[in-house]
């Protein structure tokens, strides 16, 4: 990973303004920049699947995150870089509904339809209503995901 990057996200892991699931996203789309001929597929989760698990969870508390990525505009403008396409796509979409639809369908789609986009929705929602850090929740569901391809 380039180190401007990796400097700005040690900060971003000390800093008690951004939650941990922020601090994930930051680190999993930073360290795709850094792979543009796509040799991070071995690395990293694929982007067909985690990019809408991420818009998902980040939904769960939109405002918040939303409030988190400007803290990180501000603080860590290299860093940002890296989500600012999310941050936008999250922050022009009003229809939440939408917006959680289309990235629920893009998942059942990358998961070769094993699971429904209702499904995806029952489980992120059980999920979050049951664990009190949206990481612990995230984690939880990607285990979920796992265990249909085990």
């Amino acid at each position: 990973m380039k180190e401007s990057f990796t400097l700005e996200l040690q900060k971003l892991y000390d800093d008690s303004h951004v939650s941990s699931l922020v601090q994930e996203v930051c680190e999993y789309y930073a360290s795709g920049l850094d792979y543009e001929d796509g040799s991070y597929m071995e690395e990293i989760e694929p982007r067909e699947i985690f990019e809408p698990v991420y818009i998902l969870f980040l939904l769960q508390r939109r405002e918040s995150y939303l409030d988190e990525f400007s803290y990180i505009r501000k603080k860590y403008p290299h860093l940002f870089t890296s989500v600012e396409q999310l941050y936008e796509d999250i922050l022009i979409h009003m229809d939440v509904n939408a917006l959680e639809k289309t990235n629920a369908d893009k998942l059942s789609s990358a998961l070769d339809n094993k699971i429904t986009s209702d499904e995806i929705f029952d489980k992120i929602n059980s999920l979050c209503m049951q664990k009190d850090d949206i990481s612990d929740a995230l984690d939880g569901f990607c285990s979920w995901i796992h265990n249909f391809y085990s």
